[in-house]
């Protein structure tokens, strides 16, 4: 059956903590959108150009690690049904294709508008609670993939992860680690947006190079800096394994807290 508004509206996420989710008011964003859209198809206002699947596609979320987030195997399982809906509408948005009623231009300022939402909370579409808005606006999505860190992924589970190296056994990190350290690169699943790893990293490189260097007043880090880092995340285009990133901000974190505690 086609979706309606109240599908888009009535949808609920649930919530996950200490490992990568997506940021809920970003989602919350975009279906707003889509409920708008539905809205408009079916006769309702319209105050703005339709949303189409290739935008649904292109979609990219901030994610979050410390702080609650929407669970991102039923965000990206419900935009693949929404994506499938908006098709069969005949707004599947690629080029040539600009679908029925598009509108050439940018699409208004600020938030599209549709049926009336509460302000976001932090309650959003997940059954508990959850963060207030993140910080700042969302990442554009880079050009295309940068030279760097990434490297092929094999296939899922074709490789088990390292086991964690203990502390006592792991010499000091410096600059060169952090240089030289690779990802692997995933597509068609989440990935991290790479240039914003890619910069963090070079001030975590510049970081363990002040301290190094008994210079701890000019690093630009520190290890609560590393512990709450977000980085935009990739569907369509590649990006870093979340993992291996994750794995490796922890070890970065711990080694910040050895020179702040030492």
């Amino acid at each position: 059956m086609p979706l309606t508004p109240s599908d888009i509206s009535n949808k609920t996420f649930r919530t996950v903590r200490l490992r990568p989710g997506y940021n809920e008011d970003d989602v919350d964003h975009l279906l707003d959108r889509v409920e708008a859209t539905l809205v408009a198809l079916q006769g309702g206002p319209r105050t703005g150009p339709l949303i189409t699947a290739a935008e649904v596609e292109a979609a990219r979320f901030r994610t979050t690690r410390l702080n609650p987030g929407y669970n991102e195997d039923e965000v990206d399982e419900f935009l693949d049904v929404i994506v499938a809906d908006l098709r069969s509408r005949g707004l599947s948005g690629e080029p040539g294709e600009p679908g029925p009623g598009a509108r050439p231009g940018p699409p208004p300022a600020g938030r599209p508008a549709g049926p009336p939402r509460p302000q976001h909370t932090g309650q959003g579409r997940g059954p508990g609670p959850g963060p207030g808005p993140g910080p700042g606006p969302r990442t554009a999505p880079p050009s295309g993939p940068p030279p760097g860190r990434g490297a092929a992924l094999p296939p899922f589970g074709a490789v088990p992860p390292p086991p964690p190296v203990p502390r006592g056994d792991r010499p000091p990190m410096t600059p060169e680690d952090v240089r030289r350290k690779r990802f692997a690169t995933t597509r068609l699943t989440t990935g991290y947006n790479e240039d914003e790893v890619d910069t963090f990293l070079d001030r975590a490189e510049a970081t363990l190079g002040a301290l190094l260097n008994g210079r701890p007043d000019l690093a630009p880090l520190n290890a609560t800096q590393v512990e709450r880092v977000q980085f935009a995340t990739t569907r369509a285009r590649p990006g870093y394994d979340p993992a291996q990133v994750d794995a490796f901000l922890d070890l970065l974190a711990e080694e910040l807290r050895r020179y702040e505690h030492g």
